[in-house]
């Protein structure tokens, strides 16, 4: 019985406070959306598009080497228009560094498929690397991806 009492009177007391509290501040509702919830979006740009590519591709690689196959998945298709694809419109592409940084890209997928078996991990996390390193300063909206990408 004096469990039960124990028990019962913190709620009964928050009760009673609860009906001298102040009451809350209503908040108007959101208004509705013009556009019936449909989002206006652009298609994405070639280099967007490219990045996709790209990242399917790790994500394969890293699948396969986590299973310990043999061989790996066919490189990322379109890898070589990496420095002329047209970016995101707004986006600014550095003249200077961004070729430095798709060779980079291209010599590290290189690596990856030259690499032995024993070394591939190292090759992949180096490939991966070479993305965090782009997007370090070109556009940083990928790298939370990008970090779960290394094995």
């Amino acid at each position: 019985m004096k469990r039960r009492s124990l028990f019962v009177l913190p709620v009964v007391a928050l009760a009673i406070l609860g009906c001298f509290a102040a009451p809350g501040e209503l908040r108007p509702l959101p208004e509705p959306l013009t556009t019936n919830g449909a989002q206006d979006l652009k298609p994405a740009s070639e280099l967007a598009l490219l990045m996709r590519v790209m990242a399917v591709h790790a994500d394969s690689v890293k699948a396969a080497l986590k299973r310990g196959d043999r061989k790996l998945p066919p490189a990322p298709a379109g890898i070589e228009r990496l420095m002329q694809a047209t970016p995101t419109e707004g986006m600014h592409i550095d003249p200077i560094t961004f070729p430095t940084f798709s060779k980079d890209y291209q010599d590290k997928v290189n690596a990856l498929y030259s690499a032995t078996r024993k070394d591939r991990n190292q090759a992949y996390n180096a490939l991966v690397q070479s993305c965090a390193n782009c997007h370090g300063s070109h556009c940083p909206g990928p790298l939370m991806r990008i970090k779960k990408m290394y094995l």
